[in-house]
């Protein structure tokens, strides 16, 4: 389903995509999560919508792992950080090292969806994290990342042409259907 406005095309995909953002902006309004917490779910969600239920499935798989990945690997950069006292050459030495180990890993897993966002939650987390909260603060992402994909993954699983429901329904019909025959 698509309309089409001269070269401008309006899909479902970018229906789906404005909705989830819709649904994040109020569920983090709602639950004072605030505008950060609004960031992370909506990118996770942009992310993991995909035009099949299948590659949604697998990008938002992706994308939690790889933001699971990218937290913990920037808690221990904290920690390192920390140990040596905010010295900008073990900044400059260990934050590529580890986006260096986090695409390794994510490309050892076949996890590619996830990749930019394993390596955006990292910088993110390490560059932005609050002194007392780095363990907390970086939970709190991971949490926002799954919240999105969580969003993105129910949106796909009702709105799209091969999604488990619909499936359930076709087949709901197709019975009916042979029975009045």
């Amino acid at each position: 389903m698509s309309f089409q406005f001269g070269r401008f095309r309006l899909g479902l995909r970018t229906i789906k995509t404005a909705l989830a953002i819709f649904i994040i902006l109020i569920f983090t309004h709602l639950f004072h999560r605030g505008q950060s917490a609004a960031m992370i779910a909506g990118v996770a969600a942009i992310i993991a919508i995909r035009e099949s239920y299948t590659a949604t499935l697998h990008a938002s798989k992706a994308r939690f792992i790889g933001s699971a990945l990218g937290g913990f690997l920037a808690v221990v950069y904290y920690f390192l950080y920390i140990l040596s006292h905010h010295n900008f050459a073990v900044q400059v030495i260990l934050l590529p090292f580890f986006v260096l180990i986090n695409i390794v890993i994510m490309d050892g897993f076949d996890l590619h969806p996830g990749l930019v966002g394993a390596n955006a939650t990292l910088l993110i987390i390490a560059l932005t994290i609050t002194e007392t909260d780095y363990v907390i603060y970086a939970v709190n992402r991971v949490l926002d990342t799954f919240s999105g994909v969580i969003v993105a993954t129910v949106l796909n699983t009702a709105l799209i042409h091969d999604a488990p429901i619909d499936k359930m329904i076709k087949k709901s019909v197709k019975k009916e259907q042979e029975e009045k025959k």
